[in-house]
């Protein structure tokens, strides 16, 4: 299975849906995040939700995995600071850190970390199972310019080629004897300079050189635009956008109406 940039290649179930269903996907994640902002027994089920779809994209587990690993400190901060403001409120459960953690306190520490995290993951899925060529295409189609579009695809592939460089030049740096890792915090920073020195130097030679191509081709100068493989939208799409939108309009309806799975579990 091939990657360029954050896409991997499949055909999987979410690898074959159009591209502006997994766009949509996105906007009813954010919309039911923002609503379960406070209640992170109901935004959970968004989250595993989105395991689910990283599951049938056949995604590579590593990526789910950094994920939780970069969040796990994030999350332990979000649930102390919104625990402390809300440690007066709501029923006590356990002290953490010094901090007094009530039920209130903790979903909505768990809430606004799904906040964030939820949208993170979906648009993950997103990029990994999107084409780039059809990333300039999904923008055209929602009525953004195609040079929009086309910046993004950029972006995304110039940092994918960033990352690369960057290893390259560390690999080098180390077979030249330069020390480029440290224990010592100030001592790290000070290696950083033989690596992002060069990084940054070859990353503005790479912009040049795509500027110049850019120029050359003509980009810019002709309004209409036609694709070799346009988008295509199928009996399939309609289908997953209106499960998609079931489930979240109704976890959307089931928490305006007050409903959350703590306190029918707690029984409070």
């Amino acid at each position: 299975m091939g990657e360029v940039g954050l896409y991997v290649e499949g055909r999987s179930v979410i690898h074959n849906l159009d591209p502006r269903v997994k766009l949509l996907w996105f906007v009813f994640v954010l919309a039911a995040s923002i609503v379960c902002q406070f209640d992170g027994s109901v935004a959970v089920f968004i989250f595993l939700s989105l395991v689910v779809g990283m599951a049938l994209a056949g995604l590579p587990l590593k990526r789910l995995l950094l994920i939780v690993g970069y969040s796990i400190v994030f999350f332990i901060v979000t649930i102390l600071v919104w625990a402390s403001y809300y440690q007066d409120v709501g029923r006590y459960l356990f002290t953490f850190a010094g901090v007094r953690v009530t039920d209130v306190g903790l979903l909505v520490g768990t809430g606004k970390f799904f906040l964030i995290i939820n949208p993170i993951v979906s648009m993950l899925i997103f990029f990994s199972t999107v084409k780039p060529y059809d990333l300039v295409q999904v923008f055209s189609r929602i009525g953004l310019p195609y040079k929009a579009g086309f910046m993004l695809l950029l972006s995304l592939r110039m940092l994918s080629l960033a990352v690369s460089e960057l290893r390259n030049i560390m690999d080098v740096q180390k077979a030249r004897g330069i020390e480029v890792d440290s224990r010592n915090p100030f001592k790290r920073v000070a290696n950083l300079i033989p690596v992002f020195v060069p990084l940054v130097i070859r990353i503005m030679g790479l912009a040049w050189e795509l500027s110049i191509t850019l120029m050359v081709r003509g980009f810019g100068y002709s309004r209409e635009r036609s694709y070799a493989f346009p988008l295509r939208w199928g009996s399939r799409d309609t289908i997953a956008i209106i499960l998609i939108a079931i489930f979240y309009t109704g976890i959307i309806a089931v928490k305006l109406a007050g409903f959350s799975t703590y306190y029918m579990i707690a029984g409070v």
